[in-house]
């Protein structure tokens, strides 16, 4: 059993542009859903913010889910995961250009950290693979 899950899409940009959509404008293709959210009824917004991707709320108040690690743009970005844990899980965010534009490969590791059921639905790869179809979708 592997304690990382990884997903990928190819995106008609070059990596800068890749990379900066992705971070700078993530609150603009994120999908919003009752799965999106650590406090649904006052979430507004997601972003990176002072080093840390944080979950916006209604009331100006804010939670961090993660904490950036690395932030290479147009190569690479990597968060680690506060929501689970105790931020010893890590997601790493990799562009690479390919003929025809970029691909983003996301690696979310660390997953022998977290209970058995919990760490078997992320393995699954299924919400990675959504969001990144959501971030291609964008990208038109």
């Amino acid at each position: 059993m592997s304690d990382s899950v990884r997903a990928s899409v190819v995106v008609a940009v070059d990596p800068a542009t890749a990379f900066r959509v992705f971070t700078d404008e993530i609150d603009s293709w994120y999908v919003r859903g009752p799965h999106s959210w650590v406090d649904q009824r006052r979430a507004v917004g997601i972003g990176f913010d002072d080093g840390f991707l944080r979950e916006r709320w209604s009331d100006g108040g804010h939670v961090d889910t993660g904490r950036v690690l690395v932030w290479e743009p147009s190569r690479r970005l990597v968060w680690a995961d506060l929501l689970h844990a105790g931020g010893a899980m890590e997601v790493e965010v990799a562009f690479t250009a390919v003929e025809g534009g970029t691909e983003v490969s996301l690696e979310h590791r660390g997953l022998d950290t977290l209970p058995p059921p919990v760490a078997g639905r992320i393995r699954l790869g299924y919400s990675w693979q959504v969001a990144l179809g959501w971030f291609a979708r964008f990208l038109g």
